[in-house]
């Protein structure tokens, strides 16, 4: 009769009894206590073996093998088995140990590299211990022989700028007495120099997950001296620019006033005088009324030409009822009415579509402006206005004539060109005339084209 045993069982509670034990969390012990708990337990196992395997070896019929020389062996072969022990134990913490000083060699190397790159000085407070740790940079704010600064809150008060420290102070208790981990500020702090700096500080609160006290904070703050004085500049020369800009359009203003002041004195006063004395003589004189009428007619109708004259070179040209172009060939079909020039318009390299409405006006007004000096100055009988676009989104305006000329050395910018010069420093152009007794004038101006 055979019985049959089944091992299924057994090897499942095996496996459930590995499984729990893997799952059974030791705790992390030393290499001391690692040596020792191994020494212990190859003795305890190695005196209680050795004896058994001793007293049967002892009893066996083998004749050298006697009690003294047994225990010799048992003592020579536990002595290598402890020290081979030992040494693969030993090996194994030293290597261990080694890597992680070399971690720690490694870990320092990179924060000496990171504290000398960065261009921020750290700070970690403690808030229990009230000490905090700096690097390098922030000495230079907290000077100490040390990294350590023991009553940091009381320190750091003191080198805050008087003006600023109500307000950090404020601050502060906020962050503290808030559930706020973030932290930044612009304040003043005095430098080892004797000098306060302009900076900027960041800083992160580390909280106790129980009772959201705060625990340590970790901070960063760096030096906007440097940025602050130079947005003080620009903000001066922007002022300084600003200014000297109104001051350019108002004298613009007044000069453009002074200017057609001059044109009505001139012409139109002057015709309108001559029609007054000629409605006088008929006055005085009612024979002369069928001489002098068609006069004062005519002089009247002089008069009223120049007016719309006067009021066409003033009127803004709109450019959504006309291009900028036809507004240059209808100024110039203006002149040809009381004079004849020739004009030539140039505009092969142009695309008008790129320009904004007051870039568009203000080459108008440059022509317009240039216009009314070659017909008072120059005498010219061609005129050649050429307008472009080169590949530098430059736009490039010429003038040219053929008039009298002029010794650009000898004369200065009169009223016209200083005009046009004041439209250019709107977009920071320029100007330049070429020009020469005898040779006509070129005017020239540029300025920079605004992509929208």
């Amino acid at each position: 009769m055979k019985a049959t045993f089944s091992l299924q069982p057994m090897r499942m509670e095996k496996k459930s009894s590995l499984h729990a034990l893997s799952s059974i969390t030791l705790p992390r012990l030393s290499p001391a206590v690692w040596l020792t708990l191994s020494y212990l337990i190859v003795s305890i196992a190695w005196i209680i073996w050795s004896d058994s395997i001793a007293a049967k070896l002892s009893n066996s019929d083998y004749y050298y093998l006697t009690f003294e020389n047994i225990q010799v062996a048992k003592g020579i072969f536990f002595v290598f088995l402890s020290a081979t022990l030992l040494f693969f134990l030993s090996r194994k913490f030293y290597t261990g140990i080694h890597k992680s000083y070399e971690q720690k060699e490694s870990i320092e190397k990179k924060f000496n590299v990171l504290n000398e790159m960065a261009r921020e000085g750290v700070i970690d407070y403690n808030f229990k211990e009230e000490k905090a740790i700096l690097n390098d940079k922030m000495k230079f704010f907290f000077p100490s022989i040390g990294n350590t600064i023991s009553n940091f809150w009381e320190v750091y008060q003191t080198r805050i700028h008087p003006e600023d420290l109500q307000k950090q102070i404020a601050e502060f208790d906020e962050i503290i007495n808030s559930l706020k981990q973030t932290w930044q500020t612009e304040f003043r702090l005095l430098g080892t120099d004797g000098k306060y700096y302009a900076v900027i500080s960041n800083a992160y609160i580390i909280r106790d997950k129980e009772t959201d006290e705060p625990v340590q904070l970790i901070g960063a703050i760096q030096d906007i001296s440097e940025l602050r004085r130079l947005q003080n500049q620009y903000a001066g020369q922007q002022l300084k620019h600003k200014r000297t800009l109104a001051a350019s359009i108002i004298r613009a203003q007044e000069i453009e006033r002074n200017r057609w002041a001059e044109e009505l004195h001139d012409n139109v006063c002057q015709i309108l005088s001559v029609a007054n004395l000629y409605t006088s003589d008929i006055c005085s004189t009612p024979g002369n009324a069928n001489t002098m009428a068609p006069e004062v007619k005519k002089l009247i109708m002089e008069s009223i030409h120049e007016i719309r004259q006067l009021s066409a070179n003033i009127k803004t040209p709109s450019f959504n009822k006309e291009t900028l172009l036809e507004s240059i060939e209808r100024l110039a079909a203006n002149i040809n009415r009381v004079k004849t020039v020739h004009f030539t318009l140039i505009t092969a390299r142009f695309a008008e579509s790129k320009l904004c409405p007051e870039q568009k006006l203000m080459i108008y007004r440059i022509v317009q402006e240039q216009f009314n000096n070659i017909i008072k100055y120059a005498g010219a009988s061609e005129v050649e206005v050429r307008l472009a676009i080169a590949e530098n989104s430059n736009i490039e305006i010429s003038i040219k004539d053929n008039g009298n000329g002029f010794d650009t050395a000898q004369i200065k910018t009169g009223i016209g060109l200083r005009n046009i010069q004041s439209r250019l420093q709107v977009y920071n152009g320029n100007m330049n005339i070429q020009s020469s007794p005898g040779q006509g004038c070129e005017l020239a101006a540029t300025f920079k084209l605004a992509i929208a």
